[in-house]
């Protein structure tokens, strides 16, 4: 079966879970921005990783046949045929169905997930679409998709996910509060900012730039300084917070690149980075202390609670 774009009102893409092991060769790891949204997105339809749509703005799609779709992201709203549906849970819709959606925050990313996934011809192991190194996605070229173009679903049958939760509790489905401080674990970077430098990180408020895309988010607050300026380029984790000389930090994201030569104060903790993902040009916020062990902790402790509720 095919699922046809009808309207597409900013930005769609392929993602999956991302490029492992190959960041040596040069590729980024890519995934999805909100790598918590999508994975209950995936697990709702019965899978735990496959090709799924990350969307910027209003999409309408259109059904050629029988089937199950997820939607999760903050703040949406759903229609099947122009009748209110759910989101955070498994929808059925018939063949000529029409889904529309519309995110409360223009911005904000949403995941569209079918059974099985949709069927994007994998590019160095990855269904996952990146511009800058113009690779990935349905046109096997980094371009994003556009209106009028059609997805073939890998597997049409609506019986695969019977016997999968069809929603979630609302304990497993995120809070997006950016009022809530973000958690950063300090790296081993940690020692070339004074006590001072991080104290004033930490207590501190931090706006979200327009500087901002899957590769990195540009902030801007209190000036950050670190004893040592540059450092010999190496590997960048998820999440790594960068302070380039003129002292605002940058949040490294999805499609990041491989190496960098600029002191990180630290790594934004798994369990919360979803929350970041969602952050808006505009939006304020602030960030706290936490050690490694608990930060593992949290975040196994939240897949631990996911694992329960889908049974495996």
């Amino acid at each position: 079966m095919t699922v046809s774009i009808e309207y597409l009102g900013l930005a769609a893409i392929t993602v999956d879970a991302g490029r492992r092991g190959v960041q040596h060769q040069g590729f980024c790891q890519s995934g999805p921005m909100d790598a918590l949204a999508f994975e209950l997105a995936n697990r709702l339809v019965g899978q735990n990783n496959a090709p799924t749509l990350e969307v910027i703005g209003d999409l309408t799609l259109m059904f050629t046949s029988e089937c199950s779709l997820s939607i999760t992201g903050p703040d949406i709203c759903l229609w099947v045929n122009n009748e209110p549906a759910e989101v955070w849970q498994r929808v059925k819709v018939k063949a000529g169905s029409t889904v529309t959606i519309k995110p409360a925050r223009l911005g904000s990313r949403y995941y569209v997930a079918v059974p099985s996934g949709f069927d994007i011809k994998p590019a160095v192991g990855s269904a996952c679409t990146v511009k800058r190194e113009q690779i990935g996605g349905v046109n096997a070229n980094g371009s994003g998709l556009q209106a009028g173009d059609k997805l073939t679903v890998r597997d049409i049958s609506v019986n695969k996910c019977l016997s999968t939760p069809s929603v979630l509790p609302d304990y497993l489905i995120p809070a997006y509060d950016l009022s809530l401080p973000i958690a950063i674990v300090p790296g081993y970077q940690h020692t070339s900012f004074s006590s001072l430098a991080w104290q004033q990180f930490v207590s501190s408020d931090y706006e979200i730039t327009p500087q901002m895309d899957r590769m990195g988010v540009r902030l801007k607050g209190t000036v950050i300084k670190s004893q040592v300026s540059t450092l010999y380029s190496e590997a960048i984790a998820l999440g790594s917070v960068q302070i380039p000389p003129d002292g605002q930090p940058i949040v490294m994201m999805s499609d990041r690149q491989t190496l960098g030569g600029y002191p990180k104060v630290g790594t934004l903790a798994r369990c919360d980075l979803n929350r970041f993902a969602q952050c808006l040009p505009g939006d304020k916020i602030r960030f706290y202390q936490l050690d490694a062990a608990n930060a593992r902790a949290k975040w196994l402790l939240q897949q631990a609670s996911i694992t329960r509720w889908f049974g495996s």
